[in-house]
């Protein structure tokens, strides 16, 4: 995805767009997008430089990670850049270096492809959950304990824990 800053002909400006998410660009492992993304970006202009704000949500399908089932979701985050031109002043400005994305100063085009993506990546939960009561997978049988309950006794237990037992009796 591109973002022209010659379309605007004054800012602050507001940009919005429905991106398809069937590309290779923005594939996850472990995520299937289930619809367009929507990106949103405000951009203010100083000088040589933009100041962009954005923001991009998709619905997902990811995978539970305690039941292994496919569950729906929605991977939303915000993220900040600035653009320069090439020949902007040199000075100093609020910012990382490394969200700085350069342009040429006749032509303000610049891909927006991996910023989205980071976003997307940075958004995912560590351990996604179908539900926060999820019980997960029985570890001796393997069976799903949100949908059946299992036969299995877990009393292995570490030999070197049975002198607590006799504190609570």
């Amino acid at each position: 995805m591109n973002l022209d800053l010659r379309q605007f002909e004054s800012f602050p400006a507001e940009f919005s767009a429905e991106v398809e998410t069937d590309s290779m660009e923005y594939e996850i492992e472990g995520v299937e997008f289930r619809d367009v993304m929507n990106v949103k970006i405000d951009i203010q202009k100083v000088r040589d430089e933009y100041y962009c704000h954005g923001s991009a949500n998709v619905p997902v399908e990811e995978e539970c990670s305690r039941c292994l089932n496919p569950f729906d979701a929605e991977l939303s985050g915000n993220f900040n850049f600035i653009v320069r031109t090439s020949e902007g002043s040199n000075t100093e400005s609020a910012g990382d270096e490394e969200d700085v994305l350069y342009t040429k100063v006749n032509e303000p085009v610049v891909e927006l492809n991996e910023v989205i993506r980071e976003t997307l990546l940075l958004s995912l939960p560590l351990k996604p959950l179908c539900n926060e009561d999820c019980k997960g997978l029985c570890p001796g049988c393997g069976v799903n304990l949100n949908e059946e309950t299992c036969e299995c006794r877990n009393e292995e237990a570490d030999e070197r824990w049975e002198g607590l037992k006799d504190l609570l009796e």
